[in-house]
């Protein structure tokens, strides 16, 4: 048996019960599995592999201003194209609101904003067009007539033409604190602080944002856990760059209000069938296209999610295919792989081109080897690469290994993706801000491990 030290972050909370059965065959046959009940969640020391890259500087982080009164939900940037953005945010009262953005700090555009009433509370969004890419504008929101903007200045930037082949993503999953009604881990807390620290431009959160967000109503309603657990933990970030999540198992937990709130609080390509719209969608960013899958919902061949997928990928003519989704195709922790993700998805993904599939729902990190056909091989062999990248807060799990493993950890972390051209750089980053694992994919002719 593998005999961890950990050291306390905070009060001692209760793991959640297997839902699944792990089902795998472990590489190494006295290392049994270890799960810390009514423990606080152990960290680890990871020991880097490979030479550290340096972080690049990232941007200033904008002055925060306290949050006005009524001000419930700061600024969030929904889906960003090379000529639009949505921009949403919150307040207690119902009144008219507006963007005022321009190229400059003179705000002299103005857009008026759409208004909802969610779990009794205003929610207001904005969609700025005619926008030119690649392009940064200030913004400020106004509510009433007052401006609610919390920070001294904000900006954000369009998204590169579909030719542009430099630019900066993050990874990441699992949040969602230890129940309903808690605040975020400290964990969590210390995953989105040092993302602050980095220079990206968007984000993808692979599901398990909250804890149960169908709960309808009341203080832990999906509404609230929402605001207290994801908009409040990543506001300095939301308010300059997309973030783009997609659904896990605890976006629908707890009651029948899961896939409301969710579609309610975000703004996302709706390019899914007319009964999925929001809940998966596609989109591009430079030479790169991004899916969101629900595995939540039917995606067995002929299922409808699964032909809209095999048509996305088809029609996709960019040179990067990422996939992200909550279940994993490929896992050795807690959960285990995801048995129908395998028998109906991975083919697909080897037919059509993807090279980077991310997943959740195991609390840990893990790199499978390129996989084409069930056997580890290259990625200049048509071998996709999956992540497991579940440590963005909730309680950790052990992960054992198994055949597909490359590389795995358990710790508190995120993903750093640079894409150059035809290069690719994946690293993996603890909330000590160190590179515990790399990756590189080049389609110009090399790969590394």
């Amino acid at each position: 048996m593998l005999v961890v030290a950990y050291t306390p972050l905070s009060s001692a909370s209760t793991l959640p019960p297997a839902q699944n059965t792990l089902s795998f065959t472990p590489t190494i046959v006295d290392y049994l599995p270890v799960v810390f009940e009514n423990y606080p969640p152990p960290t680890f020391t990871a020991t880097p592999t490979g030479t550290p890259t340096p972080t690049r500087t990232p941007t200033p982080t904008p002055t925060v201003m306290p949050p006005p009164p009524g001000l419930l939900v700061y600024p969030y940037l929904g889906e960003t194209t090379a000529t639009s953005v949505v921009i949403s945010w919150a307040t207690e009262g119902s009144v008219a609101s507006e963007v005022r953005y321009s190229l400059d700090q003179s705000y002299s555009n103005a857009v008026a904003a759409v208004s909802s009433t969610y779990d009794g509370k205003y929610w207001h969004s904005a969609t700025l067009t005619g926008l030119t890419v690649d392009t940064t504008y200030y913004y400020k929101v106004y509510t009433g007539g007052d401006d609610v903007t919390p920070w001294v200045e904000i900006a954000f930037t369009t998204a590169p033409k579909a030719t542009a082949g430099q630019f900066t993503f993050i990874a990441l999953g699992d949040s969602q604190p230890w129940d309903a009604s808690s605040p975020p881990s400290q964990g969590a807390l210390d995953v989105a602080a040092r993302m602050d620290r980095q220079s990206f431009d968007l984000a993808l959160h692979v599901g398990d944002m909250v804890d149960s967000g169908g709960i309808c109503s009341g203080s832990d309603s999906s509404w609230n856990q929402y605001i207290r657990v994801y908009f409040d933990l990543y506001r300095e970030s939301m308010g300059e760059v997309p973030f783009y999540p997609c659904v896990g198992n605890h976006e629908l937990n707890g009651g029948s209000c899961g896939y409301q709130a969710y579609t309610d609080v975000y703004s996302l390509p709706e390019n899914g069938p007319p009964d999925g719209k929001e809940e998966y969608y596609s989109f591009d960013w430079g030479n790169a296209h991004f899916l969101a899958l629900d595995t939540n919902q039917a995606h067995e061949v002929g299922s409808t999610q699964y032909d809209w997928l095999v048509n996305d990928l088809q029609t996709s003519a960019q040179p990067w295919k990422f996939v992200f989704f909550h279940h994993p195709a490929y896992s050795s922790g807690y959960h285990g792989s995801t048995t129908e993700v395998p028998t109906h998805l991975v083919s697909a993904f080897e037919t059509y081109g993807v090279d980077v599939v991310f997943n959740g729902h195991d609390h840990h990190y893990e790199r499978a080897c390129p996989i084409r056909a069930g056997a580890c091989t290259t990625p200049q062999d048509g071998g996709v690469v999956y992540y497991v990248i579940g440590g963005g807060g909730g309680p950790l799990h052990p992960a054992l290994g198994n055949w597909f493993t490359a590389y795995k950890d358990v710790l508190y972390h995120f993903l750093r993706v640079k894409v150059d051209g035809c290069r690719l750089r994946l690293d993996a980053i603890d909330v000590g801000g160190n590179v515990f694992d790399s990756y590189e994919i080049d389609h110009c002719g090399s790969a590394a491990d």
